[in-house]
């Protein structure tokens, strides 16, 4: 083998024997003109993951999403997408952008919620495949994604296990479900009291909780709440750590009116090992 191509497995590996970056970032009001706008600052942010799930997608021809590929690289990334979902005119997208060399995306699954109604916008997941240097194999894990009401978030966290339950139940042979995005889990809209009795907070040894409830996952600085949140149900397959809030604003050097200009929220994110 020619010592160019030896060279760059040589890298490849060095860059994924640690496991794999996956983040959740609720993106607001994300579309054509967000990707005119501060779609290469997104581009630097996403850069660092090698899958991401992003909310408050409002594209249904997909160009702000193609554009943004497009930005990302087409021969290395990807996305899959929910439908739009949401109970009036205004609905969402979920989207998991992702790179085709690191991670497969093996099937996707929207939650049905068509008897109860609970979801403002019902959770969507991904079966992904990675390769797992600690486990010594390939890895399938679940990823849901989830965007709550606000004014709805403990009533839908208080289902989130159903959901979990049901995306695993869909894909038997993953280790375990993630279930990550904007749970609105703090402030005006769950209480303390409220989190103490949801399972996914609790001390429950079924459910682990990556983000603490002392994090501040907004970039407002009149804001303090740890709304977009990370949890791990599955079997000891599922290694994840170094979960925080990603202020890629100080690391990459970016102004606050042009952070705002992005979100509202800054990513969570972990590594799968």
């Amino acid at each position: 083998m020619a010592p160019l191509v030896l060279s760059a497995f040589f890298f490849m590996f060095l860059e994924y024997a640690h496991g794999i970056n996956v983040a959740a970032f609720n993106i607001q009001h994300f579309g054509d003109t967000k990707v005119n706008e501060v779609g290469r600052d997104i581009v630097r942010v996403l850069a660092h993951y090698d899958i991401v799930l992003i909310q408050e997608v409002r594209d249904v021809d997909h160009s702000s999403l193609n554009m943004l590929k497009d930005l990302l690289g087409s021969t290395v990334w990807d996305y899959v997408s929910s439908d739009p979902v949401g109970r009036t005119t205004y609905k969402e997208q979920y989207v998991f952008f992702y790179k085709k060399a690191v991670v497969k995306i093996l099937g996707q699954f929207q939650y049905d919620d068509s008897a109860r109604d609970v979801f403002e916008r019902e959770p969507f997941a991904v079966d992904i495949q990675y390769n797992s240097p600690t486990r010594g194999k390939n890895v399938n894990v679940v990823l849901l994604g989830i965007h709550t009401q606000p004014e709805k978030a403990f009533v839908e966290l208080e289902a989130l296990p159903t959901a979990m339950t049901a995306a695993k139940s869909h894909f038997p042979n993953a280790a375990g479900v993630i279930a990550m995005g904007d749970f609105n889990a703090d402030c005006n809209y769950v209480s303390d009291a409220q989190k103490a009795s949801l399972t996914i907070f609790s001390q429950h040894a079924r459910y682990r909780s990556l983000i603490p409830d002392t994090a501040d996952t907004t970039t407002s600085t009149n804001t303090n709440c740890a709304y977009d949140r990370i949890v791990i149900e599955g079997n000891s397959d599922i290694v994840a750590d170094s979960a925080r809030v990603y202020r890629y604003d100080t690391d990459l050097g970016i102004a606050f009116d042009r952070t705002a200009e992005i979100s509202d929220h800054y990513p969570v994110d972990f590594k799968l090992h």
